[in-house]
């Protein structure tokens, strides 16, 4: 019977004061709070996937567009030494035709 009657004791204090309910309250609280919390981290999570997929593709397009550029640096090397053996040629050839 002493338990009951504690028990009766913390309900007669509990409910009139509001403890109970500002108790509940709390809890509830709490969890819409870290629902919130969450609900916040998962949409920071989600923007920065998007911006990290963005760069990403950028630096793969830039990527290829530099290898398309060392292609061209590459053809204009091969073509400038072309030339440069070609001019050499000229010019042992105009020599020959003084001399």
């Amino acid at each position: 019977m002493t338990e009951f009657s504690w028990l009766g004791e913390l309900c007669a204090f509990a409910l009139p004061s509001g403890f109970l309910g500002a108790t509940v309250s709390w809890a509830v609280g709490r969890r819409k709070r870290n629902n919130d919390f969450l609900a916040e981290m998962q949409r920071s999570i989600d923007l920065l996937s998007e911006k990290y997929n963005q760069v990403l593709q950028e630096n793969v397009s830039l990527r290829q567009e530099k290898a398309d550029w060392q292609v061209s640096q590459q053809v204009l090397l091969a073509k400038v030494d072309r030339l440069t053996r070609e001019v050499e040629s000229l010019r042992r050839n105009l020599k020959n035709e003084k001399a």
